[in-house]
């Protein structure tokens, strides 16, 4: 499988090295990193690793993608990774052996570790906007560790209660379908990709990463975890600046605002006016 792999850097340039060694390590036909109006030398640290350096404005991350990965149309599939993330040889062969291995498989995206050894959401089940108040209003913060590990372990409970999916973090033996897998680190077939159009450019940050796995399950592809997969992940160093809370709650808005009923619309609208 030929995979041309995409890195989006804005002011990046202590991350680069990070993300832009590890892939030069893969066997990867292609490295292009969508420089997206940095201020800072990250397409000049970019150059150091790839002849592939686009400069463009800094129209948001699944623009830049789609540019991107129009600059490597003969791929059979797209591996986006972000600046602060890395991951080894043999979980990047586990994404591609997925793909491989099943043909109906549009994308898929390993397990999220990060520098702690903890373990972040790197998929999860439709978005609930009940989901999104109650991480708003920190009440999961009121549930134990241990029942949350029993809450996660149960698949009986997962079906009943789906936004419980969340729980399910870390490496497991299967690969697990999901309605989305996150844009962090995540394997994308080129004709699905194509298939879709890309990413959504209405959406400048967050959420078109759940966007686009929509979309591809509506046109028949599946998506799914791969629990034999690990990426480490520093997590939101590019939009700790430029406030992370902001641009995830736009990106809800957006991302409701066209797949949700009235009520989640209302809902998300009111919660993006919220200083919480």
């Amino acid at each position: 499988m030929r995979v041309a792999a995409i890195v989006v850097a804005y002011n990046s340039a202590r991350e680069l090295p990070e993300s832009l060694g590890c892939l030069a390590a893969l066997p990867l036909a292609r490295i292009v990193v969508a420089d997206n109006s940095s201020t800072d030398d990250s397409a000049e640290v970019a150059a150091r690793y790839t002849p592939h350096v686009q400069a463009m404005p800094n129209a948001g991350f699944g623009a830049s993608i789609n540019v991107a990965a129009g600059t490597a149309p003969d791929v059979d599939a797209y591996f986006l990774l972000n600046p602060d993330c890395r991951l080894s040889g043999p979980d990047f062969a586990a994404l591609v052996d997925a793909l491989d291995d099943d043909q109906r498989l549009g994308a898929v995206a390993p397990q999220m570790r990060y520098p702690n050894g903890r373990y972040g959401i790197s998929s999860g089940p439709e978005p609930s906007i009940a989901k999104e108040w109650l991480a708003a209003l920190r009440a999961d913060h009121l549930v134990p560790g241990r029942l949350k590990s029993f809450l996660a372990r149960s698949a009986l409970l997962r079906s009943k209660v789906p936004m419980l999916g969340y729980l399910a973090v870390g490496p497991t033996p299967e690969t697990r379908p999901a309605a989305w897998v996150s844009g962090f680190c995540m394997l994308v077939r080129a004709e699905a990709f194509r298939d879709v159009g890309g990413f959504d450019p209405d959406f400048f940050l967050y959420f078109e990463d759940v966007d686009i796995c929509r979309r591809l399950r509506g046109r028949g592809w599946q998506v799914a975890s791969v629990g034999t997969s690990v990426a480490d992940h520093k997590e939101s160093t590019s939009t700790a600046a430029v406030g992370k809370r902001r641009l995830y709650r736009s990106g809800m808005n957006v991302y409701f605002s066209k797949h949700g009923t009235w009520r989640q619309r209302l809902l998300a609208r009111a919660l993006g006016r919220l200083p919480i």
